[in-house]
């Protein structure tokens, strides 16, 4: 579920900075303390180990590998460039898998004033439509998004909501196509229009590229989900980079050990505060990788698809009923203005005149 915050950053001041940084759900501090508060207790336990358990031969051998995973660990593994090029590659798929779910609202605000007619057929005809493209996302959002599937684990349950009825999903289920069948509603959707067309209702040639247009880029929308789908970000690349923040780590515990350097002396400061800082920025950058790598799941910061779904089927009818109506009468900005003034000069002179 997409966590909001918009009501909390409406404008910039130390409050709202305060509010962000102190949001749980979705936040930087869900997804990296738990692994933080291990890492701290290993590194710890080490401590422990080194400054209270080994003998001064093996310490000096120990503060000698310290020292050595210490010098240039950065440069052996350079976590800035790799997490940096990741993400954003990471960040831009999931950019176009948004907006590849797709709204209904131009198709539908198409279907409203260009297929004319007032009659119960024709009203039929739109909202047939709309539950046809919707019918065709579901079908498409099924495939790829674990939310949807778990909502609608079998093709059937999409009568329960009104997406397709009985007849409808028995001629999906005779259709023998192995990888999808989205595209059958599209069809429907293509020869309701055609049908439309040689009946009139659609009154022009341009006006049917128009709202063929509008059902095509819907269609592009679900192929570039489905792409997605198939192709993913190649396994070595996500394998790589989570694998060295994950070893950088692991050396950490070692290479930032603080050292002892006389005998007696005892340390106030068991912790390396400086590695902690880079713990929480590359993990909760990581985190961010690890989360948008799949935007179709269950994470907290996951496209809310079974959303899209129901807005998509409710605002369509409500467009295509409301649409196709006349509007109100038109009035003159002149008239509008001139009743406005009189108005507020007759409630100035009522308010003045009241005890």
């Amino acid at each position: 579920m997409t966590i909001t915050y918009s009501s909390d950053v409406s404008h910039s001041s130390t409050k709202t900075v305060v509010k962000i940084l102190c949001r749980w759900r979705g936040s930087i501090w869900k997804a990296v303390l738990p692994p933080l508060f291990i890492w701290i207790l290993l590194y710890l336990a080490i401590a422990h180990v080194y400054r209270f358990l080994l003998t001064d031969n093996i310490k000096s051998h120990f503060e000698s590998l310290v020292l050595y995973l210490n010098t240039s660990i950065d440069a052996y593994i350079p976590l800035t460039f790799m997490l940096g090029f990741f993400v954003t590659i990471i960040i831009g798929r999931w950019s176009q898998m948004l907006n590849g779910i797709g709204w209904i609202d131009n198709a539908a605000m198409a279907f409203a004033t260009f297929i004319r007619g007032s009659d119960e057929e024709t009203r039929l005809l739109r909202r047939t439509l709309i539950r046809y493209m919707v019918l065709s996302q579901t079908l498409v959002l099924r495939d790829v998004s674990i939310q949807v599937r778990k909502r609608f684990p079998k093709i059937h349950f999409l009568v329960t909501i009104g997406i397709a009825t009985e007849r409808e999903i028995g001629v999906l289920e005779t259709v023998d196509d192995e990888y999808s069948r989205y595209w059958i509603p599209l069809t429907w959707c293509y020869q309701h229009l055609n049908d439309a067309r040689e009946a009139g209702k659609i009154t022009s040639d341009h006006l049917m590229v128009k709202i063929v247009h509008e059902v095509q880029k819907f269609q592009e929308g679900l192929h570039l989900l489905l792409k997605f789908d198939w192709i993913p970000v190649p396994l070595i690349y996500p394998q790589v980079v989570l694998l060295s923040v994950r070893l950088y780590f692991c050396i950490c515990l070692v290479s930032r050990q603080i050292v002892v350097h006389k005998a007696g002396d005892f340390d106030l400061w068991w912790l390396p505060l400086t590695t902690i800082i880079q713990f929480i920025v590359f993990m909760g950058w990581t985190k961010v990788a690890e989360s948008l790598l799949n935007p179709l799941g269950d994470d907290d910061e996951d496209l809310e698809c079974n959303y899209v779904i129901d807005k998509n089927l409710t605002s369509g009818m409500l467009l295509v009923d409301q649409g196709s109506q006349a509007p109100p009468a038109m009035m003159d900005t002149d008239d509008l203005a001139e009743n406005t003034t009189n108005l507020t000069v007759s409630s100035t002179f009522k308010a003045i005149d009241e005890p």
